[in-house]
């Protein structure tokens, strides 16, 4: 895809400028500030790491949770705290090895959430497997409040306009290395 293509091609020195400068931007923001507990992921194929925003979650004295698949192809999340071991999953992707300290999707208050593209109105493109997409599902039937969903992304990742369907959970907003972006004017 050339969304891929375009992350894959990024410099190292710009890749870590670039989780550095997303990081800050997200913790400004009132958002992230009045959040307690978030989901967040360990980057995967030259996704935006979140590695520095992870370290500001733990300096905050806030509660980090990373995914974990489920047999049902849905997300858990598990707290992950530094110095932790990981594991990777069938896709290779790091997961936390313990399983005792899980909170249900529904509790979380933030959730910052990789994807391939996105666009202005909200849509994301993942890497297809639809993981986000079923374990946040609940948010487009319910007039739930959260968690919010905050894509995570290079600047070059924003698309025109993606394709939609009728499962994909929208974004409440996307940040990126340049900035944050409101996707719905409730937030």
């Amino acid at each position: 895809m050339h969304y891929r293509q375009l992350r894959g091609q990024l410099s190292v020195i710009f890749r870590r400028e670039a989780a550095i400068s997303a990081a800050e931007h997200l913790v400004s923001q009132p958002l992230f500030q009045q959040s307690q507990h978030i989901g967040c992921y360990l980057s995967y194929h030259h996704e935006l790491d979140p590695e520095p925003l992870i370290r500001q979650i733990w300096s905050l004295n806030k509660k980090c949770y990373l995914p974990q698949l489920t047999p049902e192809k849905s997300l858990q999340f598990a707290c992950y705290e530094e110095g932790d071991p990981l594991f990777p999953n069938q896709y290779g992707i790091l997961e936390p090895l313990k399983r005792a300290e899980q909170i249900r999707a529904e509790e979380l208050d933030l959730v910052v959430v990789p994807l391939v593209a996105f666009d202005r109105a909200g849509h994301r493109l993942g890497m297809g497997g639809g993981y986000y997409d079923r374990t946040f599902g609940f948010l487009m039937n319910e007039e739930r409040k959260k968690p919010k969903l905050i894509g995570y992304a290079y600047d070059i990742q924003r698309a025109e306009m993606l394709p939609v369907d009728e499962w994909d959970v929208m974004l409440d907003g996307v940040v990126t290395e340049r900035g944050w972006m409101v996707c719905h004017p409730e937030m």
